[in-house]
């Protein structure tokens, strides 16, 4: 199944409908931000309004690029103009503490990732809004955090550390933690996955899944299991200690990925191994991807699509147990999730 996954991120031309738009002049954007913030944060949703009088696909990508230009430039100095700086390639903004030759070479790589994996998702894949993809590359865990919190609930919750995550907030972009540039690599493929996926209201599972096998496929050597650090046995037996009725509604509802226990690893591999089950149909996957829905797990979408129950992919994986998804008891799982 790996080998046929692999086999879709062959290198491959963009097709017309992805070009980029028509080069525009820089148009002038009046920015309105977010009160209370202990950094720059735009309002998104008063800027939009101007976005009204555009009627071309140039124009819109010109105005969006251009406020996120403004964002980052803003940004950059609240956190400090002699660390960060503001870089730019043909589809990409990066915001970075990095050397400007780490930067460039950050940038060579997010294009390339990004035409692999547009490669790969074809109709899936689609860009946040108009304007070029935002990346913030912090220069340190301690920044990284303070940012991301801004789009954190401040509810008490216990979160699981992270090195990367796409920000599906306003105009999404994706924010990272520097550290070792051959690391940050598939951190990059897995946000980007997300970023090109997030117009889609897909199950947290399936766009996980995606995630991790894009990064497994752009570097094969992470989908060996020695990886992680356990055998499949070991792996196995974890699967069939955690999950019973009531975790794996977690799993439906999208929750157990941000658990800080072995909830969050054994999440990922489950959504990804679910997701390499489909795959072996491409057809039928793309078909299934395009419907399904996170408000059921993607529930109907498997019966029209894929013509089984959704939990009989979790039981391909887990053995037998009750993993029907149940949409009516994951409000209170959201609400009181610890």
């Amino acid at each position: 199944m790996l080998d046929r996954l692999k086999a879709w991120f062959r290198a491959a031309p963009e097709s017309a409908a992805h070009a980029p738009p028509a080069a525009s002049a820089h148009p002038q954007v009046t920015m309105h931000w977010l009160a209370d913030t202990r950094q720059p944060v735009p309002d998104w949703e008063r800027i939009a309004v101007a976005e009204d009088g555009l009627w071309s696909e140039s124009e819109r990508d010109a105005f969006w690029t251009a406020a996120a230009d403004n964002w980052l430039r803003e940004l950059a100095a609240a956190l400090g103009p002699d660390v960060y700086r503001v870089h730019t390639s043909e589809r990409f903004l990066l915001l970075a503490g990095l050397p400007d030759g780490d930067a460039r070479k950050f940038l060579s790589f997010c294009e390339h990732a990004r035409r692999r994996i547009m490669g790969n998702l074809g109709t899936l894949a689609h860009p946040v809004g108009g304007g070029k993809h935002v990346c913030l590359v912090f220069a340190d865990q301690d920044a990284y955090y303070d940012y991301i919190d801004h789009y954190y609930p401040d509810d008490g919750g216990v979160y699981a550390m992270s090195s990367g995550v796409f920000i599906q907030a306003g105009y999404g972009h994706f924010a990272l933690s520097a550290f070792d540039m051959d690391a940050m690599r598939p951190v990059i493929a897995h946000e980007l996955t997300h970023a090109l996926l997030s117009h889609l209201p897909i199950p947290a599972w399936l766009n996980e899944g995606m995630a991790v096998n894009t990064e497994h496929a752009l570097f094969p050597s992470l989908a060996d299991p020695r990886a992680s650090g356990y055998s499949l046995e070991e792996i196995a037996h974890k699967h069939r200690v955690f999950w019973d009725r009531e975790r794996i509604q977690e799993f439906w509802a999208g929750t157990s990925f941000l658990r800080s226990d072995d909830g969050n690893s054994l999440s990922y591999d489950l959504a990804k191994k679910m997701t390499l089950l489909i795959a072996r149909d491409h057809d039928r996957f793309i078909r299934f991807a395009l419907s399904a829905h996170l408000d059921d797990g993607g529930a109907a979408a498997a019966i029209a699509e894929l013509g089984y129950p959704v939990e009989n992919l979790a039981l391909a994986i887990l053995g037998e147990g009750d993993w029907t998804p149940t949409p009516e008891l994951w409000r209170d799982i959201q609400s009181g999730r610890s």
